[in-house]
């Protein structure tokens, strides 16, 4: 029985951030014997359909999710925008078209530099989601590395109230100072609240030696160059060491660990790590196939949809040529 589910997870379709192709991760979970897993990308899901096949040639649970941007108004496109990250995950397929209504609007009406949703949109599209509040790019880690306790209370508390039992305090723990520093309050408003805890580990490549290949695609990113000697000498004095934040992954801990190694990073918080088989279980296993979407027409003369599109062809043949020959 599986004992931990991976449930933050980013593909290579987290353009120039994410350094899981899902071909391999998919058959990286068949090779070890992984029976469920979550992918979330930033802001779009271009990769469901391909991993929700492999996934079920392989026999795994495909969790189909998001990472979306969430901001206070998507029609505010101006300097004072800004925008925090959330995780949703499908749990049928009700909530799965909820989730790409909310990725769709998302880019067709809240895209500034991002794709970005609301909370008012967010809640209105909610049914059938699992709610994770995210990294430390979530609004609740962020109130609480700026010092209120009480914001990140009420974030909670509203989150809550769109999801019900659906919404889970998210913790994570890279050797990040901040990470390290909110982890006891996060706990703390998910007690006092009444919020279960769930643990991730944000994943973005899939071995621990696979993060520099996702260095190069953050410099590609920011348009920074790779200095390898200076990289490779940072990585071995880092290697178990608590660091400050340093860009967005400063140590090399954002890999798909094992259930053995997310128990030696949360010891105290064994809710933690299976509430995310909880998770797993709230949602269920649907798969999406290739199938012709076209749209079936039926001509207002009786004919048919074949001899309808025949006339017109010829119709405007002769309109542009006149004389066929």
């Amino acid at each position: 029985m599986a004992e931990f589910v991976h449930l933050h997870v980013h593909t290579e379709y987290s353009l120039l951030d994410g350094a899981c192709k899902v071909k391999e991760l998919v058959g990286y979970c068949a090779k070890n014997g992984i029976k469920s897993i979550a992918i979330t990308d930033h802001g779009n899901m271009y990769a469901t359909l391909q991993f929700a096949e492999q996934c079920r040639k392989n026999n795994i649970q495909a969790i189909i999710g998001c990472e979306l941007y969430m901001t206070q108004d998507l029609h505010v496109k101006d300097n004072t925008s800004s925008f925090e990250h959330l995780i949703l995950l499908a749990k049928n397929k009700k909530g799965y078209h909820n989730l790409v209504k909310l990725d769709s609007i998302a880019y067709v009406d809240g895209f500034y530099y991002k794709p970005r949703v609301d909370y008012k949109t967010l809640r209105e599209h909610s049914e059938g989601l699992v709610c994770l509040s995210a990294c430390l790019a979530g609004r609740i880690p962020r109130l609480l590395l700026k010092d209120d306790y009480e914001g990140a209370k009420q974030t909670a508390l509203e989150l809550k109230e769109i999801f019900g039992d659906d919404f889970y305090i998210e913790i994570q723990d890279h050797n990040i100072a901040d990470q390290k520093r909110i982890l006891p309050l996060l706990v703390s408003v998910a007690r006092k609240k009444g919020i279960k805890i769930v643990a991730t580990n944000d994943v973005h490549y899939l071995d621990k030696e696979d993060s520099l290949m996702q260095k190069v695609l953050q410099c590609i990113s920011f348009r920074r160059t790779l200095d390898l000697e200076t990289e490779l000498k940072e990585q071995q004095q880092q290697e178990g060491d608590t660091v400050t934040e340093d860009g967005y992954f400063p140590t090399r801990e954002f890999y798909l660990k094992s259930p053995d190694e997310m128990r030696e990073v949360f010891p105290t918080l064994p809710d933690a790590l299976s509430n995310t088989l909880e998770i797993a279980d709230k949602c269920e296993c649907y798969f999406f196939r290739k199938e012709p979407l076209n749209p079936f027409y039926i001509p207002e003369d009786g004919s048919t949809p074949e001899e309808f599109i025949r006339k017109l062809t010829y119709e405007g043949l002769k309109k542009k040529y006149g004389e066929i020959t």
